[in-house]
């Protein structure tokens, strides 16, 4: 046992000097108004709900669970214009092998934020000897960004880190239904064969994959170096403990939804827009004016009536408008309930004025901005005839 101890030690101490590398450092960029997300069953939420069964609307990139509160969701909440342009081109059961397929897919919609999380099934194989090679792993995800930059150079690119799979065996290695789970369903035999064995032969193929781990998570952050802009969690997501009840009781493998609550959130952190603060809603106010004329013996008057609204037509109470004419002093009035009010001109001599132009200078509100571009700033009145 303690032969055994010495071993992980050596191999965590190992597998945390590797992730030490941290994301290069850089300015935040803005928010996104679209995003993708690629990778495997993690980010389709395999397994929160049923057994195998995706389950995207827990995902932890592109869910729409406000129990997960993904990055979708929070980056909704800075910024509303990302509203229903989040897209999940993940496929449970994907290897690196894959990816430059779903690159292909996701970079024709051309994101300016994605999401990258594969590995886990390069890793958890049936047997150890099928586990992907470091080599192969690395030219398969240099095929898939070179993917991703053909079709979409500007994407802002986010690498998250593979989960420590060795945790899996540390958690329920001592579970007797987990344990029946992984058997019958061949879950990660690398890593899962023979969970109760102390044999060296055993303690020393789990080191091993654990290697596996670092060694993959290593490529994904030397390839992401290399295609900017791309950045990594700096191995957050593959240092964070899972607890019993972040992993699925139907599987004891993927994430349960509290897991991919976890996942989302310590990804956010390590990523683009970590401190970011909602943006200001510019909630805007518009005017439109109408007009009527008055005689008064052998002068005339112009009555202008102002509305003002939001876009969405709803009534503006509380809107202070100045006014000039062409001939005349300035006006001033203030919106009711309704959202309208009126100036009157002074009194005009039908014989000398034709007409009189009231011109809009400025509208202003205790929480609305005047949405000049977008209102009638200007209206001519015509003398009765």
């Amino acid at each position: 046992m303690a032969r055994r101890t010495v071993a992980l030690a050596i191999t965590l101490a190992t597998i945390l000097a590797a992730l030490s590398v941290a994301p290069a450092a850089a300015s935040d960029p803005p928010l996104p108004s679209s995003m993708a997300a690629v990778g495997d069953s993690i980010t389709q939420a395999a397994s929160t709900v049923a057994p195998g069964v995706d389950t995207p609307q827990n995902s932890w990139a592109t869910g729409t669970n406000p129990n997960v509160n993904s990055h979708y969701l929070r980056l909704l909440a800075l910024n509303p214009a990302i509203g229903g342009r989040a897209f999940n081109h993940s496929v449970s059961g994907a290897k690196m092998f894959d990816l430059a397929g779903q690159m292909a897919a996701a970079g024709a919609g051309q994101p300016e934020y994605l999401t990258v999380l594969i590995g886990g099934n390069d890793i958890c194989t049936s047997t150890e000897e099928t586990m992907t090679g470091v080599d192969v792993f690395r030219d398969q995800f240099v095929a898939a960004m070179e993917t991703l930059r053909a079709a979409s150079p500007n994407t802002q690119v986010y690498v998250v880190s593979i989960p420590r799979v060795m945790g899996l065996y540390e958690l329920f290695k001592d579970d007797g239904w987990a344990r029946f789970i992984w058997s019958i369903g061949n879950v990660c035999q690398s890593l899962l064969a023979r969970p109760t064995s102390t044999e060296q032969a055993d303690i020393d193929r789990r080191l091993r994959v654990a290697q596996r781990n670092v060694d993959f998570n290593t490529v994904l952050a030397e390839v992401c170096a290399i295609y900017q802009p791309c950045r990594t969690d700096g191995g957050a997501v593959y240092a964070t403990d899972f607890i019993a009840s972040d992993v699925s009781s139907l599987d004891y493998f993927h994430p349960s939804t509290a897991g991919q609550r976890k996942l989302a959130a310590v990804s956010w952190s390590a990523g683009y827009w970590p401190n970011a603060v909602p943006q200001p809603v510019v909630q805007q106010m518009r005017v439109q004016l109408t007009a009527t004329t008055a005689r008064k013996g052998s002068n005339w008057t112009a009555t202008v009536i102002v509305s003002v609204r939001r876009p969405d037509g709803t009534a503006v109470s509380g809107a202070l408008v100045s006014a000039t004419w062409t001939v005349g002093a300035s006006d001033t009035c203030t919106t009711t309930t309704a959202g309208t009010c009126s100036v009157v001109s002074d009194p005009l001599r039908r014989t000398s004025v034709p007409s009189v132009t009231m011109t809009v200078e400025n509208v202003t509100h205790a929480t609305l901005t005047w949405d000049r571009a977008g209102s009638q700033q200007q209206i001519t009145v015509n003398r009765p005839t």
